[in-house]
């Protein structure tokens, strides 16, 4: 039997319609990315996240120690008036200022990431802040990016924007975290928690919340002293190596402070 020919108008029809189908899955696949809906799988992004976060803080903790105690050091021997004059007469009196700035106690300057505040910029609930297009002004994000940032206050827009940098590349999955897990009072009003928290128990969820929000403060803020530190310690270092490449100080630190010479030069290889 032969098959029954459509007619010209019956197969535009068809095509069409294979076009839109297809042409709306994938519009479908851009616009809302998918996740999978179990709590395990939500559990093991928040964790996962978790430890990158604390590893980095830790690390730079780990950084700031070594420049206290290089800082511990070069105050206690820059007490010494002599030593002062011999420094002077090797032409070492002179160290990084910011070296002199951790000795003195004097805070850090704030960096510009430090400075953007979403009140420089009041815009309504549901609208992106325009500190947030600043930021993301050269990254890629993907589709639907702004809809979920949509759902936060501006103040959490510009958190989620600067955690997203700084995780790289960006995971829609991971914002898609962020916002779950955002407190109810950084939300739009109507917004509702996404399913992934559906079968966690409220104080499941609080404690998660809570755990996000001080861990996403640290980060960041380590994030903000990385980079200083980690050019305050190249500095401080050097300086230090020319303080223990001089015969005329070794020598004094050897004979005056005997009990600490050797942590001194120890110091030289905290690199």
């Amino acid at each position: 039997m032969r098959p029954k020919r459509l007619s010209r108008e019956a197969a535009h029809k068809i095509l069409l319609n294979n076009d839109r189908r297809h042409a709306g899955a994938l519009a479908s696949d851009q616009l809302r990315p998918k996740m999978r809906r179990s709590t395990p799988e939500f559990l093991r992004i928040y964790d996962a996240e978790c430890s990158r976060k604390r590893a980095f803080i830790a690390e730079v903790e780990e950084l700031e120690q070594r420049l206290d105690t290089i800082a511990v050091a070069v105050r206690l021997i820059a007490g010494d008036g002599q030593f002062r004059d011999l420094l002077a007469s090797e032409g070492l009196a002179t160290m990084p200022n910011t070296l002199a700035r951790r000795i003195s106690g004097s805070p850090p300057a704030q960096t510009s990431s430090q400075l953007i505040s979403a009140d420089a910029n009041p815009i309504s609930a549901g609208e992106i802040c325009p500190d947030v297009l600043d930021l993301l002004r050269d990254c890629t994000g993907p589709a639907g990016l702004f809809a979920l940032l949509r759902t936060v206050l501006p103040v959490r827009q510009i958190e989620i924007a600067r955690l997203m940098i700084a995780r790289g590349p960006v995971s829609l999955n991971y914002v898609k975290m962020l916002v779950a897990l955002t407190q109810r009072s950084l939300l739009v009003e109507d917004f509702h928690p996404q399913p992934e928290l559906a079968s966690l128990s409220e104080d499941r969820r609080g404690e998660m919340e809570c755990d996000l929000a001080n861990l996403s403060r640290a980060f960041l803020n380590a994030l903000d002293r990385r980079g200083p530190a980690t050019l305050e310690l190249v500095a401080a270092c050097r300086y230090f190596d020319r303080l223990m490449d001089n015969s005329r100080v070794v020598r004094y630190l050897a004979r005056n402070f005997p009990g600490r010479f050797e942590e001194f030069h120890n110091l030289t290889v905290l690199k």
